[in-house]
């Protein structure tokens, strides 16, 4: 199983290539559904060069819907991006496959709504290499998805969650314009609302009611595997770089160790100074989701969309800005603490820890003794990783062959890829073989941050002498010998060709509304070649767009406050509508729950039932 990381720029794609990623994913300077995170094809060439080096994969994000003038500049980047060695394109707009491009391997985004069967199928008909599931899979849907096509499956395992069904979130192109196809998303589902019902009651006032926790499956990997996923996803091509160092690190040890190390599909061994976890990194506290079908635990964190961090302990005693904690672990001058009080998540800076367990922080708030104390900043363990020396290493066989005119060196890695270099020199025969010998292994044995020597062995004349190598000449052929081979191993490693989707599967559905994002003339004609007509352009292009669902989701707010209709007999009254208001601070948006299919449907509201 490939794990597949994020990266923001090329320097974060090289940390977490360093950190065991067998893969990442990137954005170009154009099209990517994460705006604030572009870069350069020179960029992306370079990281394509380092991860190519390991046997790693590079992955470019073109899944923004195209508008029709954006066409030719999107078929020029692609031809740019397949010229510098790109793995594979991640795209959402079908238009491309109109478009003039190379035969590079494609994969279905996940923001084509890649949840129901039927267009999954669809998909893989057309010939896509890999199909990004929705977050919503359960691993029982994963393992009928896997018996039913052919192509690749990759799966979301660790991030942020878009509360929102992949594709189908308009909530915030609604309320200013930002459209999450365009990789503008405002993150609407991060803000405070108010719960209201039918009788204009106010159920749940001012919460962060669509906010949900972060994904994690470290206790799932096992079952993903067995399943069928080809790919494990880390989500965060917006976070830095310690989180995506910390992170990709903790899921490589873990799927080596579920797997034995045979779940790796790129080369070298990482070799890592700091013990990486998850609990240190941003999170909003963690969900499987519906990763196990029907959710038994909390989804949503209605108190604040912030990073909680780790449990860190219970506040003994209060006095001023001094604090006590009971904690087994080590507090710092410089971590950031918080916890919940009146309703809110609040947060303040240790700036003391004294010896007899007690912490002075910056701002006190009115805590209660028993309240559970939060690190979301562990400012020992940052700098850890900031400054960790963790690098990943290919094991190597070198076979030193020497004469009275030359030294040759070979070497021959784990992949079994082998490349030879000589240096001429006039060889005397060493005074002490023993010494001799060990010089030369000392010096051949310094190879830098990208290989390890498991073995050196020494092939000398037909009378076995071993010959004295000056320290000069044995590391001058170091050099070379390991130049050449990186260099070989680059040239070795080449993208193939790939057909690109053409196969005439006929969609399942005869006509398509806005939900199918469909933004140019080619995504159109597209559509109406494969059996459907579709009637309505896209979300972002309509002039109107009140009473329009704008967010389609399996979470549902009844459920997560203990109140599905499924599951309790008796309901009160106030929530046995199926209709509520979700009163925002700029907009207000009806809620219809549906319950025969399990979902929760946000629509666009023309008026507002007041404001603050």
């Amino acid at each position: 199983m490939e794990l597949l990381s994020p990266a923001r720029n090329a320097e974060t794609g090289i940390i977490a290539i360093n950190s065991g990623a067998d893969a990442v994913y990137i954005g170009a300077s154009d099209f990517g559904a994460r705006k604030a995170a572009s870069n350069s094809v020179a960029d992306i060439e370079r990281l394509c060069r380092h991860a190519h080096l390991y046997g790693a994969k590079v992955y470019v994000t073109l899944n923004t819907i195209l508008y029709d003038n954006e066409l030719p500049t999107a078929q020029k980047l692609i031809k740019d991006l397949h010229s510098v060695g790109i793995d594979a394109l991640i795209i959402q707009d079908l238009g491309i496959l109109k478009l003039d491009i190379p035969p590079i391997e494609l994969h279905a985004s996940t923001q084509m709504h890649n949840y129901d069967l039927r267009r999954i199928k669809f998909l893989d008909e057309l010939g896509f290499k890999r199909i990004v599931l929705a977050r919503e899979c359960s691993l029982q849907q994963i393992r009928e998805i896997r018996k039913s096509i052919n192509a690749e499956i990759e799966c979301f395992g660790h991030g942020a969650l878009c509360v929102s069904m992949s594709g189908q979130c308009y909530m915030s192109a609604r309320l200013g314009g930002r459209s999450a196809n365009r990789g503008e998303c405002a993150q609407a589902c991060r803000m405070k609302y108010s719960l209201i019902n039918d009788k204009v009651k106010v159920l749940v006032n001012d919460s962060y009611l669509l906010s949900l926790k972060d994904f994690a499956t470290y206790n799932k990997i096992g079952e993903m595997i067995d399943a069928g996923v080809d790919s494990f996803k880390i989500e965060g091509r917006l976070k830095d770089s310690v989180y995506v160092a910390d992170v990709t690190a903790y899921y490589r040890k873990l799927i080596d160790s579920i797997s034995n190390g045979k779940a790796r599909t790129s080369s070298g061994s990482c070799i890592y100074d700091y013990e990486p976890d998850i609990q240190k990194a941003f999170n909003r506290g963690f969900t499987t989701y519906f990763l196990d079908g029907t959710p038994t635990d909390k989804m949503a964190n209605f108190i604040s969309p912030k990073s909680m961090g780790e449990p860190l302990g219970i506040l003994a005693s209060i006095k001023g800005n001094t604090l006590t904690i009971n904690t087994k672990q080590t507090i710092n001058n410089g971590d950031g603490l918080c916890c919940e009080a009146g309703g809110a998540l609040v947060g303040f800076r240790v700036e003391t820890v004294s010896g007899n367990g007690s912490i002075v922080i910056n701002n006190p708030y009115p805590i209660k003794p028993g309240t559970l104390i939060y690190r979301n900043l562990d400012s020992k363990f940052i700098r850890s990783v900031e400054h960790s020396k963790t690098r990943r290493k290919i094991a190597i066989k070198m076979l030193v062959k020497a004469s009275t005119d030359a030294l040759t060196l070979q070497i021959t890695d784990e992949d079994g890829i082998s490349s030879s270099e000589s240096l001429p020199f006039a060889a005397q025969p060493a005074n002490n073989a023993d010494k001799a010998l060990e010089n030369l292994y000392n010096s051949l044995s310094k190879t830098g941050e990208q290989f390890s020597v498991d073995s050196i062995d020494y092939e000398s004349d037909e009378n076995r002498t071993v010959f004295f190598v000056p320290n000069s000449i044995a590391n001058e052929l170091r050099r070379i010998a390991i130049e050449n081979h990186i260099a070989k191993r680059i040239k070795n490693y080449s993208p193939k060709d790939c057909k690109l989707p053409s196969g005439d599967a006929k969609y399942y559905e005869p006509t398509g509304d806005y939900h199918l994002n469909v933004a140019n003339r080619l995504a159109r004609q597209f559509y109406k070649e494969h059996g459907c007509e579709v009637k309505q352009d896209a979300f972002e292009l309509l002039k109107r767009t009140d009473g329009l669902e704008v967010m389609t989701t399996k979470y549902c707010i009844r459920r997560e406050l203990g109140y599905c209709i499924r599951k309790n007999k008796k309901m009160p009254e106030d929530w046995l509508s199926d209709k509520f208001t979700l009163h925002g601070q700029y907009q207000d948006f009806s809620i219809v729950f549906d319950c025969k299919v399990c979902a929760m449907r946000i629509y666009a509201k023309e008026k507002a039932i007041w404001r603050n």
